[in-house]
């Protein structure tokens, strides 16, 4: 083993080459393009590249038994802060003038992510149901370099602990743990298992093991010219292939065999160019400075698709700025030889100035948010009114005996105070994040585990109990954002006949039917129901648009008055109505919410100069409270119930 680790440390082509295909893949997947449908393979190389070369060094250094965790860390800051460093600082600047005061209010902790190496955990929190798109997030990339710092802060520990002889042994099993966690848990809780390292720590795990493989496989490889050929095609086609999970897998195989596979062979040299090369040493600088250029596009754009040719000079932008950063910090000060006094004197410096630099504008913007506001997602601020509760206990109520339970997720939530603006009477709010009131079914996505889900369907079985004991409650108001069930990724966790779990595609009958079956139950407690819609719901984030003019940001409006109009409504609205129409059609009475604010094919954002929206799709308080009195939202529902 020792021999081979000893070798890794040689500049190789085809590790550049591969370096390049990374970069590549993934500016054209963030591009928008889609001549990378899958470039996010390129991070999964990228780690398996890694871990080939930085594990490879552990491995031989301590081997050596001159390995040093002051010089390793030393060299690592040397290698990644100087550029990154620069990046974070033009980063913040960007940020002050480009994004709104919400917008930097996120930007902040993954500044302090980026500084502290944990951006990924940052991340994972704040990329949720009210933040539903990471199109904006100016440092999203950083979170594949906090998952690189912590597998290296632990694995030099890791190999201190055990024997030499375990190495092997201990590294496979710890990597076929994280692969089976990985492939477990996507399903489950697909956020958790994209950001963190738990479950991407296989994938550092293939280029540590790659590292370490003894003479044996040097003896076999030349002999394995299909496979050598076969992976190099997948690793160059794989990111156009049409997205999909278990593409990581192979991927990560293929660059896995090609990295452990001697320097000199002919299949691999045949993709050396260059061109290749030299994008492959330029990666780390081309791979830090491609994501804010799109995402200040994206935000100035309001998260709708770019338009091509601005997509392409962007791409070009990466390049070009790429190069300076390349040619004007990483290189030099890569060859530079500080002492190491002055080096981390220097890291610790940079990152108090780039904190205290990114403190001192989220201040200015705060104070910006107290002019321009637009009010969150709230429901009855009362004791007990808790989104996340596992269950409704009926404390969140106006009165001992509510007359009205609205109940459903957050545009229930939205919804109250459109309601107590135009009614008297006592409301019942049974709001859960993420949950609509469909009694059976729960949503799985990005943002809801299974775990999430289960806690769903419970909720929603215990509202239904506490109505069976409330005879105060004469109206129930449903409300929820369906539409969600229409997105690519969502599923539908329910009960199959035999009452296990069962995870499917979302079925609209289904979800009709279920509606009928829940009124039917309702009535049947001699209580009338009604659902009341989700407001018009866009391609653009309406909040942003009305925050960004404001604020004077620059914007590239989708329609003027930031309007929703057929060209910028929301893809999967449609479906989303059509599911609505159904409820009607099997019996359950529907108030739409377009009545108050769609006409002649054009939906406002704005009453009485007032902005309505707080996001793509959430009515903010005081839009809520506009609307309620507009269309009298209470005496609507309380007449239409049955």
């Amino acid at each position: 083993m020792t021999k081979t680790v000893q070798d890794t440390h040689r500049w190789r082509a085809d590790i550049q080459i591969l370096r390049g295909i990374a970069v590549c893949a993934v500016i054209l997947f963030h591009s928008g393009l889609r001549l990378a449908p899958s470039g996010y393979l390129g991070v999964d190389i990228f780690f398996v590249v890694s871990g080939y070369l930085i594990g490879g060094i552990v491995m031989r250094d301590r081997a050596a038994n001159r390995f040093a965790f002051g010089m390793f860390y030393l060299r690592r800051i040397r290698r990644l802060a100087p550029a990154a460093f620069v990046t974070l600082g033009a980063t913040i600047i960007a940020a002050a003038w480009l994004t709104t005061p919400s917008g930097y209010a996120r930007f902040w902790p993954q500044l302090t992510g980026a500084l502290t190496f944990s951006s990924n955990i940052v991340l994972w929190r704040q990329i949720n149901y009210f933040n539903d798109s990471a199109q904006t997030e100016a440092l999203l990339h950083f979170w594949s370099l906090a998952v690189e710092e912590q597998f290296y802060l632990l694995f030099p520990i890791a190999l201190m602990l055990c024997p030499k002889r375990w190495w092997m042994p201990a590294i496979a099993a710890a990597t076929l743990a994280s692969l089976a966690a990985y492939l477990i848990l996507y399903p489950r809780s697909p956020g958790a298992t994209f950001y963190l390292l738990p479950t991407r720590g296989w994938e550092l795990g293939l280029g540590v093991l790659a590292a370490g493989l003894d003479e044996r496989w040097r003896t076999w490889t030349p002999r394995a010219r299909p496979i050598a050929v076969l992976t190099i095609a997948l690793i160059v086609f794989a990111p156009t292939f049409p997205e999909a999970q278990w593409l990581a897998l192979p991927a990560c195989l293929a660059t896995m065999i090609i990295v452990a596979a001697p320097p000199g062979r002919a299949e691999q040299h045949a993709l050396a160019s260059r061109l290749g090369t030299a994008i492959g040493d330029r990666s780390y600088s081309l791979y830090l400075v491609h994501w804010p250029l799109f995402a200040f596009a994206n935000a100035v754009h309001l998260s709708a698709p770019l338009p091509p040719m601005l997509s392409v000079l962007l791409v070009v932008a990466t390049f070009a700025i790429g190069e300076l950063l390349f040619r004007g910090v990483e290189r030099p000060v890569r060859r530079r030889r500080d002492r190491p006094a002055v080096v981390w004197s220097m890291f610790a410096a940079t990152t108090l100035a780039l904190a205290l630099t990114g403190g001192w504008v989220l201040h200015t913007k705060r104070s910006a948010t107290t002019r321009l506001d637009l009010g969150g997602v709230t429901g009855l601020d009362l004791p007990g009114c808790d989104p996340d509760a596992a269950r409704f206990d009926g404390r969140c109520t106006q009165s001992p005996t509510p007359a009205m339970l609205v109940w459903g997720d957050s545009f229930s939530q939205a919804l109250i105070p459109a309601l107590v603006a135009s009614s008297s009477r006592p409301i019942a709010q049974a709001s859960h994040g993420g949950c609509a009131p469909l009694p059976g079914f729960a949503p799985i996505d990005l943002d809801a585990s299974r775990a999430v889900a289960r806690q769903c369907l419970r909720f929603n079985a215990s509202v239904l109990a506490y109505l069976a004991r409330t005879p105060s409650i004469e109206v129930v108001v449903l409300s929820g954002r369906y539409l969600r069930y229409a997105l690519p990724a969502t599923r539908a966790l329910h009960y199959g006949a035999d009452g296990s779990e069962v995870v499917t595609t979302p079925d609209p009958a289904a979800f009709a039917a279920t509606q009928a079956r829940t009124s039917a139950a309702i009535r049947a407690m001699g209580k009338r129901v009604v659902v009341v819609s989700g407001p018009p719901q866009a391609a653009f984030d309406v909040g942003q648009c009305w925050e960004r003019t404001l604020a004077g940001l620059p914007l590239v409006d989708q329609s003027p008055g930031c309007a929703i109009v057929a060209a910028n409504t929301h893809p999967s609205a449609r479906w989303a109505d059509r599911l609505l129409r159904d409820f009607a059609r099997d019996g359950t009475p529907v108030l739409w919410l377009d009545a108050a604010l769609c006409h002649a094919g054009q939906c406002v954002t704005v009453v009485d100069g007032v902005p309505l929206y707080r996001d793509t799709g959430h009515f903010s308080r005081t839009g809520s409270v506009l609307v309620g009195r507009r269309l009298q939202l209470g005496k609507r529902v309380w007449t239409a119930a049955r």
